[in-house]
């Protein structure tokens, strides 16, 4: 190497950068990022991590096996991008989204899960998730995902893109009453509707009970109904659930 070339490395990890440095795969001039993997499944973190790790500009900097451990490693670390699941114990994965942008608001969240239905994913958006990717997806796009949020650029798949295209037309127009409902709303519907009941719901809201109670009964005012039979007939013709 020549006195005057010049080698520029962007990190936020000094440690990071020395250890990549010893196996000899960093790119001249590569942005670490930093990734935080928060699922409770074991053999999902594994997997992630083995993936992630062929990425020379990707560190792996914490993993979590539930929601409060996730927030917590977020503040402490400020990951650039969580990935994160939706099922997690002790706190769900979009209220740990919800709290990981508030106290680290430059990290991105990539929601990762099977689930991919209307209130799921406008719910992860409303809580400050800007990736959503099922867990299906092929490692390419995982890995797509991933650095189009390190750039602060969002990031849906394709179904899930389509799911919002659809869901923004049905917003514009409202529902078949004329009615319309907020996110948070419509989930505590359709899960009452699942036959899910309010400590139930809370704990997979990550919220309070009193909080659930508080949306569902502003949903039943609204749409005038009065029993869980016609919640659960409202959902059926709105699509929230499979009849």
């Amino acid at each position: 190497m020549k006195d005057n070339d010049t080698y520029t490395i962007y990190s936020k990890s000094p440690r990071d950068v020395v250890q990549i440095l010893a196996l000899g795969r960093l790119s001249i001039g590569a942005v670490m990022v930093r990734i935080l993997l928060a699922d409770n499944h074991v053999v999902i973190r594994f997997g992630l991590r083995a993936l992630l790790q062929t990425r020379s500009n990707f560190s792996i900097c914490g993993e979590a096996s539930d929601g409060r451990e996730a927030i917590d490693l977020a503040a402490q670390k400020k990951p650039d991008v969580v990935v994160i699941s939706v099922n997690l114990p002790l706190v769900g994965g979009i209220e740990a989204t919800r709290q990981i942008r508030r106290w680290s608001p430059n990290t991105e969240i990539l929601i990762y899960t099977m689930e991919n239905n209307n209130d799921l994913i406008r719910s992860a958006i409303s809580a400050g998730a800007r990736g959503y990717l099922l867990k299906s997806a092929p490692d390419e796009q995982i890995i797509e995902a991933i650095e189009a949020l390190s750039r602060h650029h969002p990031f849906y798949s394709s179904s899930v893109s389509e799911k919002l295209l659809n869901d923004l037309t049905m917003r514009v127009r409202g529902d078949s009453n004329g009615v319309h409902l907020t996110a948070r709303e419509r989930e505590i519907l359709r899960l009452i509707a699942e036959g899910h009941r309010g400590k139930r719901i809370a704990l997979m809201l990550g919220i309070s009970q009193k909080t659930v109670e508080t949306h569902r009964a502003a949903a039943m005012r609204k749409l005038q109904l009065q029993s869980v039979a016609q919640v659960v007939r409202y959902a059926v013709r709105e699509k929230l659930i499979q009849a």
